[in-house]
């Protein structure tokens, strides 16, 4: 899962995007998404197959929206892409990671509105990284203790999320 802050009106709020990817059996494999759009999560999965390098094609996906909410926010993109990728390599995200940004068909991480309030509220709950678009992210300012990782497109996402994954992994194995 991937934790997500999407805009209500003009107040924050943090979401919880879970994603699983297991091997279908099926001549077609299945899609199923509780609380977004269909057709946009459809469309995630074909960039990340083809701009990501994923294979998707043998693969069911499930996505859900925690706490029953239902998300219609461009920015809620590059969570879910991120969760899925997740799933697929069975490579998780440390608990202090969030991620948000809107994807487009050319793989590219477009900027989203009120960045700043998002990130604030990250930093509030207690998040210390947050994967965002690159994109216009100069005018922002990060809150204290907030790490941006910054990307330009959905593969070096993916890349940072493989690279949190190892580092997550190398700090347990030295804590012991």
């Amino acid at each position: 899962s991937v934790v997500f802050c999407g805009m209500e009106g003009s107040r924050p709020m943090l979401v919880d995007l879970q994603a699983l990817a297991a091997q279908s059996f099926y001549a077609s494999p299945k899609r199923t998404v509780n609380g977004m759009d269909q057709a946009r999560v459809a469309l995630l999965l074909a960039v990340l197959e083809k701009r990501a390098g994923l294979r998707l094609y043998n693969q069911d996906v499930y996505i859900n929206v925690a706490g029953g909410l239902s998300l219609d926010e461009p920015a809620a993109d590059l969570p879910v892409c991120l969760a899925v990728a997740s799933s697929l390599s069975d490579k998780t995200l440390p608990q202090d990671v969030a991620a948000m940004g809107e994807v487009g068909l050319l793989g590219e991480v477009r900027a989203i509105p009120h960045m700043e309030r998002r990130l604030a509220e990250c930093a509030r709950m207690g998040f210390a990284q947050v994967i965002c678009p690159r994109d216009r992210l100069g005018r922002v300012k990060a809150p204290a203790g907030v790490r941006l990782v910054p990307v330009s497109t959905l593969s070096q996402a993916v890349a940072a999320l493989h690279l949190m994954a190892v580092e997550q992994k190398n700090e347990k194995i030295q804590r012991g």
